[in-house]
């Protein structure tokens, strides 16, 4: 870390006078609407895998499996799933106060500012309806916005062992979900880079002046190499746990290739697979509708239809997930426009009003309960939902979420924002949230089956986060360096 940054001031928002008073308003906030809306949710069969873990220790092979013992730990001993919402809520109470905190120490926004972007962080709908259910998202929220806030006073400072922490936090994150699999990934390799760049910057052009400096190359190269062994060595740490919980080989999951199989179905040639009956179930695609970009939950989900097919013709999982993975692989690298195409198509999907209001209601859950679900629910948590005959209503939450549909079109749109808040204030922050969102929103559209709301979740923050830096690029206007030097806000 360079002289200046180390005798630059670091402003801790603690000092601020009603930070504690903040923080207990949230949490009171977040604690009265648990109060006015406290009934557990179920979405399935996620929800039913999780709680399946929790109480017999099965692993899912198409979910990570750390909710499950969260479950366990927090509800099976207490005979009660309050326990675990008033757990979600309590992080979700945090998610807010650390975007307080983004906003105050790294933003250098006012403090009332900073304590209004946390209040609409607390209030955010696709946050506080999910603190309710028994889903993973109130839970990662929580690790990814922790892995953002070190990410940002790494840039600040420059500490191995904020990276080493970053690293740690990002595990965790993927163990709830692995939809930030790819984003971690890619900030192992990125984040010493952007934290670096000015100075390699400086050195290339010193290099072409015939001037050097090897001490700086050789700090960014460190933290490179460190960051990327562990992130390499604690992700090897989590497959392996993975696979001694599941008995099997160590992986992320194991059904990954069949869910490219069918999230990339329309746009797979027969010439694409290894094997080849798998190639023939591919040409006879057309009997069940593989051209089809919106049939592609069928084909994951349905009897009949493409996975469900292959899966009787090659009866071996681990065989056919191999399989699958092949073949969706090498249409990606035949033709890339193809699966880009299919993205697009799930993006486009987000602006179709009748088919999000649909698919909003259907996140919601509301429909009948398996009976041995049901069972379950009674004879380990105490909690008996309301009768098959019943007549479904929305929850105070589940209204408020289906009501805030318009604002989902702008938390799709973050990249662009983000992209603007580069062009407008081009430093390290603004860097590192255009690459997050970007990252975020290309693995909610590439690896779907479908526009689904509940994947814009964080999004939704970062766009919260870029609606912060627009208000620090406005208060200061003419402070416009390229990549603020660390230690500077």
């Amino acid at each position: 870390m360079t002289a200046e940054a180390a005798a630059a001031p670091r402003p801790i928002v603690f000092r601020d006078s009603g930070w504690w008073l903040f923080c207990l308003l949230i949490f009171a906030l977040k604690f009265i609407l648990l109060a006015v809306d406290p009934s557990p949710q179920l979405f399935l069969g996620d929800s039913g895998s999780y709680l399946w873990t929790a109480l017999s220790g099965w692993i899912p092979p198409d979910r990570s499996f750390f909710y499950g013992y969260i479950i366990r730990w927090l509800s099976v001993s207490t005979d009660s799933l309050t326990s675990l919402l008033i757990f979600q809520c309590f992080l979700g109470a945090m998610t807010a106060i650390f975007v307080s905190v983004i906003c105050r120490s790294i933003f250098a926004l006012s403090f009332n500012v900073s304590c209004l972007f946390g209040v609409l962080c607390a209030l955010d709908p696709l946050q506080l309806l999910w603190e309710r259910y028994l889903m993973t998202e109130a839970i990662s929220l929580f690790f990814y916005v922790t892995m953002l806030l070190l990410s940002f006073i790494y840039l600040k400072e420059r500490r191995l062992w904020q990276l080493a922490l970053i690293q740690v936090v990002g595990v965790l994150a993927i163990s709830l979900r692995i939809s930030y699999l790819l984003l971690v990934q890619a900030q192992a390799v990125l984040l010493p880079l952007i934290a670096f760049f000015p100075e390699i910057r400086a050195t290339v052009q010193g290099c072409l002046a015939g001037k050097i400096n090897i001490s700086i190359l050789k700090a960014a190269a460190i933290h490179l190499i460190i960051g990327l062994s562990l992130m390499l060595l604690l992700h090897s740490s989590y497959k392996y746990l993975n696979g001694r919980l599941s008995h099997r080989k160590p992986s992320y999951l194991y059904v990954t290739g069949l869910n490219l199989l069918a999230m990339w179905a329309p746009a797979l040639e027969s010439a694409d697979s290894p094997d080849p009956r798998l190639a023939t179930l591919i040409a006879e695609g057309n009997q069940f509708g593989i051209r089809d970009p919106g049939a592609r939950g069928i084909q994951l989900y349905r009897a009949g239809y493409l996975v469900n097919r292959w899966r009787h013709i090659e009866t071996n999982p681990a065989i056919a997930d191999k399989l699958g993975k092949q073949t969706a692989m090498h249409a990606l690298f035949r033709q890339p426009s193809g699966v880009l195409m299919l993205g697009l198509d799930t993006f486009f999907g987000y602006w179709h009003i009748d088919q999000m209001r649909r698919q909003a209601k259907y996140e919601l859950g509301n429909i009948p309960l398996p009976d041995q679900l049901r069972s379950n629910l009674g004879r380990f948590f105490h909690y008996v939902p309301a009768p098959k005959t019943a007549k479904r209503e929305f929850s105070i939450l589940q209204r408020y979420f289906l009501r805030a549909q318009p604002y989902y079109n702008l938390v799709v749109l973050a990249p662009l924002f983000c992209a603007i808040l580069l062009f407008l204030l081009p430093n390290r922050y603004a860097t590192l949230l255009l690459i997050h969102s970007s990252i975020l929103l290309g693995t909610s559209v590439l690896f779907t089956v479908t526009a689904t709301v509940r994947y814009l979740q964080p999004l939704s923050l970062l766009l919260i986060l870029t609606a912060a830096a627009f208000l620090n690029w406005m208060s200061r206007p003419r402070d416009r360096l390229l990549f603020t030097k660390p230690g500077k806000v």
